[in-house]
């Protein structure tokens, strides 16, 4: 069933792959806030509105799909001059916040590899523009619904909401996202199923997207876990022998990777390795404070269960982070 209209804000793009023109339905920000998290950090929201199944713009043409951060949607010579403007202003306002938190000892992270998504190459193009047979496999079995996949997603449809994070996965490693940002698309491909099948009354349905879950989880924590090795002191490496490169992330996004993992593991049944990243977390946070802390906390109750923990308190913050689409949380 539609939702009402008054909940968006449409707004006209040109794909930048195939070039053709679509309305996108932005969820306006202020319909939804966070309840809790579930045992894998998964954001449960109050009320029915949930912005994960709004979160990807998907061109209904070619089904080039992204975050719409990730987007890059071609623009008039006007909006290309306007970007250029705030882009100006942006990078003046964060070199004076670099400079103001070194004097304190401070530091601010940019996440470069995500900035790499905020502008298509060629080359990105051509792969997309080569890939669009299996993107119209992914999406095919929505064509049946008589309606185009943005108007399908402003429905709330469910089955569009969960292909829209995997089309959005595909994407991304068409373009050569890094092993963190695949991983986390996987992971809200994983929550969006799980969202489906909680809010499905039919056992068939909630099966299927529990077969989702379960997949899209698997997926998450192949990417994270080669992330999380990553971020280690020592060489780490992939198991035909390629070394992985090394990734400087904040402490606290490093302890948010390995609570991911852990309880990710532990969903899809895997305690031992579960309780592997467990230790991390505890045996390597000396002098936690903050939200580092709360994922200490939260790793020493589940270390001691041996279910899920749905009702989980939230953290007072939240590391900064572009990979999970803050901008909708």
């Amino acid at each position: 069933m539609a939702l009402n209209d008054k909940l968006f804000v449409p707004k006209d793009i040109v794909c930048p792959i195939c070039g053709k023109e679509f309305k996108r339905y932005l969820l306006r920000k202020k319909q939804f806030s966070l309840d809790k998290r579930d045992i894998d950090y998964r954001p449960v929201y109050l009320g029915s509105i949930n912005p994960r199944y709004f979160n990807v713009c998907v061109c209904p043409h070619c089904y080039y799909a992204a975050e719409d951060k990730f987007f890059c949607p071609l623009m008039s010579q006007e909006d290309a001059r306007r970007k250029a403007f705030l882009d100006n202003h942006k990078s003046q306002w964060e070199a004076a916040n670099r400079v103001k938190a070194a004097s304190s000892g401070q530091q601010i992270w940019k996440d470069v590899e995500a900035e790499k998504l905020r502008e298509l190459t060629p080359t990105n193009i051509a792969i997309l523009r080569q890939i669009k047979p299996l993107l119209e496999r992914v999406a095919g079995g929505l064509a049946g619904k008589g309606k185009p996949f943005n108007e399908l997603q402003k429905d709330g449809d469910l089955e569009a909401a969960i292909r829209s994070w995997e089309l959005a996965a595909i994407c991304s490693k068409a373009r050569k996202a890094n092993h963190r940002l695949l991983g986390y698309t996987y992971l809200n491909a994983a929550w969006t199923a799980r969202d489906a099948a909680e809010q499905s009354t039919a056992p068939e349905a909630q099966q299927h997207y529990r077969d989702f879950e379960k997949a899209y989880l698997k997926e998450a924590v192949s990417f994270l876990t080669i992330t999380n090795a990553a971020t280690g002191v020592d060489d780490a490496f992939m198991p035909d022998g390629t070394r992985i490169p090394k990734e400087n992330i904040p402490q606290s996004r490093v302890f948010e990777i390995m609570y991911i993992l852990a309880g990710a593991s532990r969903l899809l049944g895997n305690v031992e390795q579960s309780n592997k990243f467990l230790e991390q977390i505890i045996y390597g946070s000396s002098g936690a404070q903050g939200i580092i802390l709360w994922f200490v906390n939260q790793a020493r109750e589940m270390r001691h269960e041996t279910n899920t923990m749905p009702n989980m308190p939230i953290p007072q913050d939240e590391p900064d982070g572009d990979d999970q689409g803050e901008d909708s949380e």
